[in-house]
């Protein structure tokens, strides 16, 4: 039995690589821009640093891998079987490849490094990577000659025997990724700190030598980091069956974030948004979400179809879908709502409905009304407890499919400004 490929896990040391990415993350925060470091909080810095060195460990789906299989010419010469008197020289004859086709996801460095725990085999495997190196697709590749095949258990044993090697050494890589990426939150912060408490010192020179410093007249306006978090990318599937991509819990959390920050901007200067329509608010939050995701080709992750709405696509259909409303009654947030699971295709799907109150003073009996709307939803299902005033959380069903859930997030920000005169 001959393999094709590269000997897996070989190189270099992984904690060495692990722990020169905790460097880089330190170099990292002492290079920002003093002016900058200083207009941003510790948490904000903590995000944007963790999210550039967050080590994603790889993770194979076995339940999609292919096969492949063609005819070939195998080297012999080294069967001692065979008889084969002049070993020096290639003897090839009629043999059958065998080509496994595993996807993958994760940091594709990984394949190439020894972990903790090794043995003092390697498997072989033959690794291909996408342009970002953060997925891709592992061939195992089996060759035998023809006169050598019997029923071909050889091949599967083989076949099975390296997924299971490759397997145990990706296990021993995430125990190792995954305590890294939980020290690596608390260097960048204790990083941070250091920096902080060493620009303080500095400021307090400077102020004891009392001698004005000269402005830059080119430095740039403050800006605030970007923090680019990227969706996971849905994994090509076999022929048989149809992947459902879907949108991680985290991310979906800091969608939510993004917008509850953008509409507490909103409710801190109400007059200021308050004679805007429902689309040109979309607009803004829309803007603000794609400050910090990324999409694939066009670098718009979230995009817009009608007027109000908010999107992510995958293949023209919606894993994501945020959508804005003023109040306008119960029957109209009924309505959105039914709008809203109009654009739920996915089987995984994650929604958010923002709601702004323009006209109505008493937003105490406004937000009862809202969480009452959605208790007696006709596909309620049940409520997420959430501890956050003027937010919501539930799941319910599309009208169509009583199996699927859908989460859904309810905002509701108030733009209401008294009139004149009114008390």
């Amino acid at each position: 039995m001959v393999e094709c490929g590269k000997h897996l896990f070989c190189g270099g040391n992984l904690h060495e690589v692990l722990r020169d990415n905790l460097e880089r993350a330190r170099n990292y925060v002492d290079q920002i821009p003093e002016s900058q470091f200083l207009h941003l909080g510790d948490g904000d810095i903590v995000e944007h640093v963790y999210s550039k060195f967050e080590v994603i460990p790889i993770e194979i789906y076995e339940d999609q891998k292919e096969m492949d299989r063609a005819e070939t010419k195998v080297d012999v010469s080294h069967d001692f079987r065979r008889g084969i008197l002049d070993k020096s020289k290639p003897c090839m004859v009629p043999g059958l490849r065998i080509t496994v086709r595993i996807p993958f996801s994760g940091n594709a460095n990984l394949w190439w490094v020894k972990p903790s725990r090794f043995s003092t085999t390697f498997p072989v495997g033959d690794v291909h990577t996408s342009s970002d190196n953060s997925s891709g697709h592992l061939n195992i590749i089996v060759e035998q000659p023809s006169d050598n095949l019997g029923n071909g258990r050889a091949i599967e044993r083989e076949i099975n025997e390296t997924l299971r090697d490759i397997q145990s050494y990706l296990d021993d890589a995430k125990n190792d990724v995954d305590a890294h990426n939980i020290m690596m939150r608390s260097h960048i912060q204790q990083c941070t700190s250091n920096r902080r408490t060493r620009l303080g010192n500095y400021a307090e020179i400077v102020k004891k030598l009392d001698i004005p410093l000269r402005e830059n007249k080119a430095a740039p306006e403050l800006t605030p980091l970007p923090m680019k978090r990227k969706l996971i990318k849905p994994l090509p599937s076999a022929p048989t069956t149809k992947a459902e991509p879907g949108i991680r819990d985290e991310d979906y959390k800091h969608i939510l974030n993004v917008i509850r920050h953008e509409g507490c901007s909103f409710e801190a200067t109400p007059t200021t948004f308050l004679k805007l329509d429902e689309e040109n608010l979309r607009n803004i939050i829309l803007a603000h979400l794609n400050g910090h995701y990324e999409g694939e080709a066009s670098g718009e992750t979230f995009r817009r179809k009608g007027k109000t709405d908010i999107l992510i696509e995958f293949d023209n259909r919606a894993a994501f879908v945020g959508d804005c409303k003023v109040w306008r009654g119960q029957k109209g947030f009924i309505e959105a709502i039914d709008q809203l699971l109009g654009y739920l295709t996915w089987r995984d799907c994650k929604a958010a409905l923002i709601v702004f109150n323009r006209d109505m003073a008493d937003f105490s009996s406004l937000q009862a009304k809202l969480g009452n709307s959605l208790e007696t939803y006709p596909n309620f299902i049940s409520p997420i407890k959430i501890d956050r005033p003027g937010e919501w959380r539930v799941k319910i069903h599309p009208k169509e499919d009583k199996s699927r859930e859908i989460i859904l997030h309810v905002f509701l920000f108030d733009l209401f400004v008294p009139k004149k005169g009114s008390e």
